[in-house]
């Protein structure tokens, strides 16, 4: 295959004959990231003549996607709770291994998911598979350290991020800046009055949307806290609705215990956006719905709980001062985090002092991040890095039909 020299940034090519062979292998670990890679199947499927395998779950299925290993086994956060997890993450890696040494593809393309990720990227650099990863590791966070790992194993860095690109640019890694993808496809079906109706709730009381995660040992950690959370603020404030969109791929089973006696939470799969763009209030473990509930104006307040070892190693590794995305990208405190220590009556009084003060709250806060992030056409940008890659590896490609 065509090795690659990098100078300034720049990958050159030597002059090696191998053809490309449309096969494309795509790597993802988890609900959000499978998302983001199932939009980005759709648009290169539209202008690119290419067989896609790898690891998802039943999105990239649905765009087409041949599945070699399922993620649901393997997802769970926490770097202890790893450890429950090593057989079956050795057995995804196993297999994933003997299919790109199988399939010799002309390009593996890594969504998020970085622990797993990078060491798939290694695979793919001793085999001379050339590598793209799309939504990078947050090396600004924390594990500053990959990003010698990523200037070994990866030709290209796709950031979705506005600061990640300056950071991998004096790295010395390749990288481009498509914008935030949440930017276009964040956007509710319905409005609230329609979407209450479609739901049979009264609008006379406070909506509140509470997401405890998109895994199940989230899910688990979560919904206790936020149950008594809920009960505090009806003993403050009266009757709620309460909305509970859960994640695609959790099972309702896992909520059912949780939901007994609890007459005012609604639990439902799909609609999301509107449940939050519905909402006075929404608690959410930290992750991409946070980012999700900016860009939708939502007042916010972001938990989450790790095991305790998970929290003391990342209180060594973690190197910003917030957890989540809104925050993280505004500079400042923007949604109230409750990270660890979760005392349901601290964060029910940080809730009533947002109920009361509603949107307004935070949404000069909100805009700024808007502005920030921009507004681009994000996966079809992410296509045109990865077509105009390929047809340098291999010169003028085959067009889909």
């Amino acid at each position: 295959m065509p090795s690659l020299i990098r100078s300034k940034g720049i990958l050159q090519k030597n002059n090696s004959n191998r053809q490309y062979n449309g096969k494309i292998v795509i790597v993802t670990g988890e609900l959000s990231g499978e998302i983001h890679a199932s939009h980005l199947v759709q648009a290169l499927q539209g202008s690119l003549n290419a067989q896609f395998s790898g690891m998802g779950s039943t999105k990239l299925q649905e765009a087409g996607v041949r599945i070699i290993v399922d993620y649901r086994g393997i997802s769970v956060t926490g770097l202890s709770e790893v450890l429950w997890k090593l057989k079956y993450i050795r057995q995804a890696y196993n297999a994933l291994r003997d299919h790109i040494r199988r399939e010799q593809p002309s390009l593996l393309v890594l969504v998020d998911f970085p622990g797993f990720n990078l060491k798939i990227a290694g695979l793919a650099k001793a085999l001379g598979v050339p590598v793209i990863y799309f939504i990078p590791p947050q090396i600004w966070a924390w594990r500053k350290s990959r990003i010698k790992k990523i200037r070994d194993r990866v030709d290209k860095v796709i950031c979705v991020l506005p600061f990640e690109k300056a950071l991998y640019d004096k790295n010395g890694v390749d990288a481009a800046y498509v914008g935030h993808p949440f930017m276009n496809t964040v956007k509710p079906l319905y409005s609230r009055a329609e979407f209450l109706g479609k739901m049979g709730i009264n609008e006379g009381h406070p909506v509140i949307t509470i997401m405890p995660g998109s895994r199940e040992n989230e899910v688990r950690k979560h919904m206790p806290t936020l149950l008594a959370v809920i009960a505090s603020l009806e003993k403050h404030i009266g009757k709620l609705t309460v909305l509970l969109p859960l994640a695609e791929n959790i099972d309702f089973r896992l909520v059912q215990d949780y939901l007994t006696g609890q007459p005012s939470i609604k639990a439902f799969k799909g609609l999301s956006y509107d449940a939050l763009s519905s909402s006075d209030l929404a608690f959410i473990a930290s992750g991409s719905a946070t980012l999700e509930a900016a860009i939708l104006g939502i007042p916010t307040i972001v938990i989450y709980k790790v095991s305790s070892l998970s929290y003391l190693l990342a209180r060594m590794l973690v190197k910003v001062n917030y957890i989540s995305l809104p925050n993280i990208i505004a500079g400042k405190e923007v949604f109230p985090e409750f990270i660890q220590h979760l005392n349901p009556e601290d964060i029910a009084e940080k809730a009533v002092y947002m109920l009361n003060n509603g949107r307004a709250c935070v949404k000069a806060d909100i805009e700024a991040i808007k502005v920030r992030l921009g507004r681009f056409d994000s996966y079809r940008m992410a296509k045109d890095e990865i077509t105009g890659y390929l047809e340098h590896l291999y010169g003028t490609l085959p067009k889909t039909s």
